[in-house]
């Protein structure tokens, strides 16, 4: 049986398809643990097999890839890679293989991978607060006094 990831590769340009995989390589190696999955087109890493704890992605187009990082905003970005201006995604565009072999990129893919577990659980954290903080609040019954006298 042919890989599900393989075979949307398949549909894109040679090069696009040798980026990909390049970075995906690197990718496995920087995130061990992490979850590959497709989602949305783009091959998807993820702390589980839920799209919500995802933490990095790999979207091939036909002239370029398109390396996510939901959290991105907050990782230390010493080779001005990122670009974005989000509250918490960046993301790198890769023409080239050799591009896609810039050792700032592994770099970026560990760093999200370790600070990800805890990026995560804040934003759960924060939607529960905030699932808490706006959820419609209960009447207090008025009980009548029913004493007889």
């Amino acid at each position: 049986m042919a890989d599900v990831i393989e075979e949307f590769l398949s549909n894109y340009p040679d090069q696009i398809q040798e980026i990909t995989e390049e970075v995906r390589r690197m990718a496995r190696r920087a995130m061990p643990g992490a979850h590959e999955f497709l989602y949305y087109d783009a091959v998807n890493y993820s702390l589980s097999d839920s799209p919500l704890e995802r933490i990095f992605y790999i979207s091939p187009a036909q002239s370029q890839v398109t390396l996510g990082f939901l959290f991105g905003a907050f990782l230390d970005d010493k080779n001005d890679l990122l670009q974005g201006i989000g509250k918490r995604a960046r993301h790198v565009k890769i023409s080239t293989l050799g591009g896609a072999r810039n050792p700032g990129l592994k770099e970026l893919v560990k760093a999200a991978w370790t600070s990800g577990a805890a990026s995560i659980s804040s934003m759960k954290q924060q939607r529960k607060q905030h699932a808490v903080a706006h959820s419609p609040k209960k009447p207090r019954s008025r009980r009548k006094n029913t004493k007889k006298s």
